[in-house]
């Protein structure tokens, strides 16, 4: 586990993973020497690290869908990994509810059927499978405030990323990348922290315009910047996965109410019920938390899964069900 100082900057990260350490320093209230050294030594040590990559829905028309795998259980890694290494999912956690692996993928309405019960199908040890659209995130991951920060600290970094992004880029009018843009955006990719000179030079432009592009490309939604670290690291090893059931009439205040927890990493509306990804210390601070769901008017229910396994967190896949270090992708590829 990190120490306090470390587990700071490593929220600080999570809410802005291009917050520069001048800015954290100051919300800290600590010496931007001290700040840099132990951030440059987090991201250099893998504990932390910060990707970015544009939304699907700026490259293709494509819909957000959460999958879900039953498997016998000695076939539930080689399918994580088999998803994991596919470019068309963004996470997939194992459940221990079930034999099962939980995803968030994209794909084209034409690509669905093939997919399902051409691809998936056919691996060995699939037992059942089904495929839900996610009508709306009320959180994203970036959006996750344990309470290591105040919620002032969290809003000095950075306002909160607008969740409804990420289902209604089409809806909102947002243009798809142009053909420079992905090369910025292909650019982020490789270093999330990527400068503002490296990204200039990299495009041939001058460094306003890569600024005035980088900002306006996270503000439509077209590029997320995530910091990938593991939440036991921060101190909450407890991850888990609810299904939250509500009336139709409480769903959206039931959503929003749950995305304002701190244990709260994501919360979406998958196919009317609120699916929730937990973070907490403890299991008794899960179940207080699931007693305050289940206490809100229009709950009906709530059913839990502990996160059993991780095989991928925002495009980032694991290595033997961990983090890769500095160097590993880099190494697999040669």
């Amino acid at each position: 586990m990190l120490d306090d100082l470390d587990r700071q900057i490593a929220a600080a990260l999570i809410r802005n993973g291009r917050a520069p350490w001048r800015l954290i320093a100051e919300v800290l209230g600590q010496q931007e020497r001290t700040v840099a050294r132990r951030g440059n030594r987090l991201l250099a040590s893998g504990e932390v690290r910060v990707q970015s990559f544009p939304s699907p829905a700026a490259l293709a028309p494509v819909d957000l869908y959460m999958l879900r795998v039953t498997a016998v259980p000695s076939a539930v890694s080689t399918i994580g990994t088999w998803l994991a290494e596919r470019p068309d999912t963004h996470w997939i956690s194992a459940l221990s509810g079930a034999s099962e692996c939980i995803v968030e993928l994209f794909l084209e309405q034409e690509a669905v059927g093939p997919f399902l019960y051409g691809e998936l199908a056919a691996l060995e040890g699939v037992r059942d499978l089904s495929l839900e659209p996610i009508f709306e995130y009320y959180r994203t991951v970036s959006g996750w405030r344990p309470d290591v920060l105040t919620a002032e600290q969290y809003e000095a970094l950075s306002p909160s990323e607008l969740p409804h992004f990420a289902t209604r880029y089409a809806e909102l009018g947002k243009s798809r990348l142009d053909e420079p843009n992905r090369v910025f955006a292909e650019l982020l990719r490789t270093n999330g922290r990527i400068t503002i000179e490296e990204l200039a030079a990299g495009l041939g432009v001058s460094k306003a315009t890569a600024s005035r592009r980088l900002e306006a490309l996270i503000a439509d939604g077209a590029v997320y910047v995530r910091a990938v670290l593991d939440p036991a690291s921060l101190g909450y090893p407890v991850e888990g996965l609810l299904t939250v059931r509500a009336e139709a009439r409480a769903l959206e205040a039931a959503g929003r109410y749950i995305a304002d927890l701190p244990g709260t990493r994501w919360a979406a509306n998958v196919s009317g019920r609120i699916l929730v990804q937990t973070a907490t210390r403890s299991l008794a601070e899960l179940r207080g938390m699931m007693d305050g769901i289940a206490a809100h008017p229009g709950v009906t229910g709530v059913d839990l899964s502990l996160v059993a396994g991780i095989f991928k967190r925002s495009t980032v896949a694991y290595r033997d069900g961990k983090l890769p270090q500095p160097g590993d992708e880099a190494s697999k590829a040669s």
